[in-house]
């Protein structure tokens, strides 16, 4: 991984993460592109750890909230959070050997575009978090964790589902992406060490984070406007290419 290499995928990590565009499924198909073979599983994660500095940094009062007035909001992320360990745990293998597969990238993007047209305009549900609410939006991050499915997007339409405003759904959607990814860097750690530390990594870090602020604020402006579901669109056009071309 060069330093060109570094710095362009952290900005594509840091625009994927929080658009409903799936980050992984643009991190296999760019390292495709820059000719690596090999899945870059400790770099990956580390650019997963600049974005979750950046949800730090936007919703740091969110993240205060939920261990001082808002308990009962820290209690169902974690309801949500055991679930996504449960499926991961049950699937976790198959998941990772797709990320070898560019063809199950492009799949995926197609189900998130369905995803995220099909949240768009269905809504099931009262307003408000519940116990039942959150254990099916951790369902949906363990799915998520297949390549080419979007984390924060089917999450988030999930959430809007299920009757939850989107500035609601994507503020729990953020909070649960804190143990999600941190569970990940632990569970890597091993191959990090293994596969042997690259300056480059850190450069990756600090441009994944700085470019994931912006794209945190983007999005939020996109889902107060109503646009969300917009991004299906481009991910069903991306992941149509990928079945074609790659």
């Amino acid at each position: 991984m060069s330093f060109f290499e570094s710095v362009i995928s952290g900005i594509v990590q840091g625009i994927t993460e929080f658009l409903p565009v799936s980050s992984s499924g643009h991190l296999v198909i760019l390292h495709r592109l820059f000719g690596l073979e090999k899945p870059q599983v400790a770099f990956d994660v580390f650019l997963h750890v600049g974005t979750l500095t950046a949800i730090f940094i936007v919703f740091r009062r969110d993240i205060i909230d939920i261990f001082t007035v808002r308990k009962k909001t820290g209690l169902f992320v974690i309801i949500s959070t055991l679930v996504t360990v449960v499926f991961v745990l049950l699937f976790g293998k198959s998941i990772e050997s797709g990320f070898g597969n560019v063809k199950i990238v492009g799949v995926g993007l197609v189900v998130t575009g369905v995803w995220l047209i099909l949240g768009r305009f269905i809504r099931y549900g009262t307003k408000g978090i519940s116990g039942f609410k959150a254990v099916l939006i951790g369902l949906a991050q363990g799915i998520a964790a297949v390549p080419g499915i979007s984390r924060s997007g089917v999450t988030i339409s999930t959430g809007m589902f299920l009757g939850l405003d989107s500035q609601s759904a994507a503020r729990f959607s953020f909070l649960l992406a804190i143990p999600a990814i941190i569970g990940a860097f632990v569970l890597k750690i091993k191959t990090i060490a293994l596969d042997g530390f690259n300056a480059n990594y850190i450069i990756g870090f600090i441009v994944s984070c700085a470019v994931g602020v912006l794209s945190l604020k983007l999005l939020l402006k996109i889902l107060y406007r109503g646009k969300f579901y917009l991004f299906g669109i481009y991910c069903i056009a991306v992941g149509i290419l990928v079945l074609i071309l790659l």
